[in-house]
């Protein structure tokens, strides 16, 4: 299966791979306006289900299926180029499948609140907390506001008109019972086969990981055990921010990738 997928620029490939229930159109408003005269060529991918991507048949929703479908991709659109991978939650996770299965391939990895844990009730998440909350008027999307709440822990007009923006449309294009079908049976599905064996290993590729001390969703806990064992790894722990980070803390998140752009050869 070929993934849908949005191909800009030029030079040395970056591919993006977005989180779960959202699409690549929020990778894009994260990440190309740092992009500027950068010599690279930007891949944003569409998962299944999700965005413009059709979703797997039931019995292939699985992330094993996921990241052949990646991989399918990449090959068709990159061929045989080494590459460089970012990815956001469920993204970072499918991202760091590809630097398992391909080391030869992937060169550097950029990830923003990755997915080590495929299975909910084994993760070690933060408590929910709310830092930052001044009066917002919801005069629109009222029904995603929750959502919003849940995850935002810098709660402001401002990341409430940019959870509107970047992250809502890419949710009204998910269709939900695939990621119902992805999530079933208490997670087993979304777990890599692997998993075990990949987080357990000591990647040599650079690794940047960003985390938030306040995400309900993935945690950091696991995340800072996993760099301590990275010998080229690059840890951010923002504690300012939660599981939407790249709303949280956008600035922080942009200076952190600008300098991951800036070490490459």
């Amino acid at each position: 299966m070929h993934l849908h997928y949005d191909l800009r620029g030029h030079g040395s490939p970056i591919v993006f791979i977005h989180g779960a229930a959202i699409d690549h159109d929020a990778m894009e408003q994260w990440f190309e306006p740092l992009m500027a005269d950068q010599p690279h060529t930007r891949l944003y991918l569409d998962l299944p289900g999700m965005g413009a991507t059709p979703a797997l048949p039931p019995d292939q929703t699985d992330s094993n299926h996921v990241l052949a479908a990646i991989q399918e991709t990449i090959h068709a659109v990159l061929g045989n180029q080494p590459y460089t991978v970012v990815g956001y939650s469920y993204g970072g996770y499918l991202a760091l499948g590809l630097a398992f299965q391909q080391p030869e391939r992937v060169q550097r990895l950029f990830l923003v609140c990755p997915t080590l844990t495929g299975i909910k009730g084994e993760r070690h998440v933060a408590d929910r907390q709310v830092l930052t909350t001044t009066p917002i008027q919801v005069t629109e999307n009222a029904d995603y506001f929750a959502n919003y709440q849940k995850v935002t822990v810098v709660q402001t007009p401002e990341t409430w008109q940019a959870f509107q923006t970047q992250v809502i449309p890419g949710i009204r294009r998910t269709d939900l019972d695939a990621l119902h079908q992805l999530h079933r049976d208490h997670g087993q599905h979304y777990r890599l086969t692997f998993e075990t064996d990949l987080k357990a290993t000591r990647f040599t590729q650079p690794i940047t990981l960003l985390s938030g001390r306040h995400d309900v969703t993935i945690g950091y806990t696991d995340h800072l055990a996993f760099m301590a064992r990275q010998p080229n790894g690059s840890l951010g722990l923002f504690a300012d921010a939660g599981h939407n980070l790249p709303i949280d803390q956008y600035q922080m998140m942009a200076t952190y990738f600008q300098h991951f752009l800036a070490s490459f050869d």
